[in-house]
């Protein structure tokens, strides 16, 4: 590491001063020769399907249109070139940020959830871009880690400060007074309540998202992180409905993110399957996923999670994985432990208890605008698209939208978008469209002339009754 040697004051003359300005300038210009290098629009665009109409009411008067978006835009603190073997200058930051904002400008969103958002980039660049687009917006990130999440809104829609809003460091909660985190993951949630500016008595609009712990044999802390938010966010509904919603009302509620978690694992139907009851390969896998003993290291690392990865283990960690750690993190059977049943048991009576399901809006609509990219999984009536996510070895879904709904045992469920509207009045007008897999090249992504990250943006049209 190069050692920065600070001048006796004498030094720092008027001429030295000058000097340091004028290289500065040059960084300035020669970086923004760089970004005017990057060509305007070179990724895929993709169409926003329109939804056939399905009845109901037309959306005239008395309703708000909003687009919302969830992306992670993979934090470039996080990129490796063995990880990304064919990006070649696409993963250079200075062409990537270019292409993402370019990609945000095009598809318009009026709210942007974000996951993997440098925090150095935060203030460096997305502020100033977000700026000159017409956001406003926050960010959030556990204290010490290099990325974190962030919700940006347009101003000409939203007020340019929250009613409230809700940071979480999901660590530092226990699940019913008993289920503290199985490891130290310094994964977060954030939420914010936002008035719309031109209407003012209008009950608010609660945006989240979150990015859930990434690490394969993570499905039971993922599912216990998924209790902890929703478990705060029926608090922050209640205190903002309280504070700010006409009386008889209640706010609107959206939850986004990289779940790290397909339609078929334990955090998915916990939120969208209720009363939960975990059966066949999901209830394997997160019984599986508690048999799991993270390193030492892992529960000490001051380094950020994803970035150890790339670190050797130590012999004595290397003995743990061989003799105390299974090694297929998606089973379809396993024999697990009693107390482990009674574990997952207890976490599944604990999402039971909280009043509130999630509706996944590609989950009950895109099958109508794309049915061949539609995968309608066994354990839940949702079809969503096939993927969001492509990597070197593994290419899913794990990124949702999700409309958050009052539950009760007598709630009717709502499976299609007849009973959306028919319940809650929202009517679903477009979805940004998702490739099929077998659009995507055999490479990784990013790349160049294709996508800035390794993961696909998702954008839902919706109207709101006022």
């Amino acid at each position: 590491m190069v050692q920065k040697t600070k001048l006796p004051r004498s030094e720092i003359t008027p001429e030295y001063i000058e000097r340091i300005r004028a290289l500065r300038r040059e960084k300035r210009e020669r970086e923004k020769a760089e970004r005017a290098d990057v060509a305007r629009e070179i990724f895929i665009k993709r169409p926003l399907l329109e939804v056939p109409y399905v009845g109901g009411v037309p959306c005239r008067d008395g309703y708000v249109r909003v687009k919302i978006m969830t992306y992670n835009t993979l934090a470039q603190t996080l990129i490796r070139r063995t990880t990304f073997p064919d990006a070649k200058d696409a993963i250079k930051w200075h062409r990537r940020s270019q292409v993402l904002i370019q990609e945000l400008e095009y598809y318009d969103a009026d709210v942007v959830c974000l996951q993997e958002t440098d925090r150095i980039q935060w203030d460096k660049f997305w502020v100033e871009e977000f700026d000159r687009l017409g956001y406003k917006g926050g960010f959030f990130n556990f204290p010490g880690k290099v990325h974190g999440v962030a919700i940006v809104w347009k101003t000409s829609m939203f007020e340019d400060t929250p009613l409230d809003k809700l940071p979480l460091c999901l660590d530092d909660y226990v699940a019913g007074d008993d289920i503290a985190a199985t490891t130290g993951t310094r994964t977060v949630a954030l939420a914010v309540a936002l008035r719309l500016k031109h209407h003012k008595t209008s009950r608010p609009i609660i945006f989240s998202t979150t990015h859930l712990f990434w690490h394969l044999f993570g499905t039971f802390e993922r599912t216990r992180q998924l209790f902890v938010i929703l478990s705060e966010l029926n608090k922050f509904i209640k205190k903002v409905t309280d504070a700010h919603c006409p009386r008889g009302q209640r706010c609107y509620t959206f939850f986004t993110g990289d779940f790290n978690s397909q339609p078929c694992d334990a955090p998915y139907l916990s939120l969208t399957d209720k009363p939960v009851q975990l059966k066949g390969r999901a209830k394997s896998i997160i019984e599986c996923s508690l048999s799991y003993r993270y390193s030492k290291r892992r529960n000490s690392i001051l380094e950020d999670d994803e970035d150890s990865m790339v670190r050797e283990p130590s012999d004595q960690e290397s003995v743990e994985d061989e003799t105390n750690r299974p090694q297929d993190p998606r089973p379809y059977t396993y024999d697990a432990m009693p107390e482990q049943v009674e574990r997952v048991q207890h976490l599944q009576n604990l999402h039971n208890c909280i009043p509130l399901q999630g509706v996944s809006l590609y989950g009950i609509g895109y099958h109508l605008v794309h049915p061949e990219n539609s995968n309608k999984y066994s354990t839940s009536v949702n079809q969503e698209p096939q993927l969001s996510h492509r990597a070197l070895h593994w290419s899913g879904l794990l990124d949702y939208i999700f409309l958050i709904t009052e539950w009760s045992e007598n709630a009717t469920k709502i499976s299609d978008l007849q009973a959306l509207e028919r319940q809650t009045g929202i009517k679903i007008n477009g979805y940004l469209r998702m490739p099929l897999k077998e659009e995507m090249c055999d490479h990784t992504e990013p790349h160049e002339n294709e996508y800035p990250s390794d993961h696909l943006a998702m954008m839902c049209d919706i109207s709101l009754p006022l």
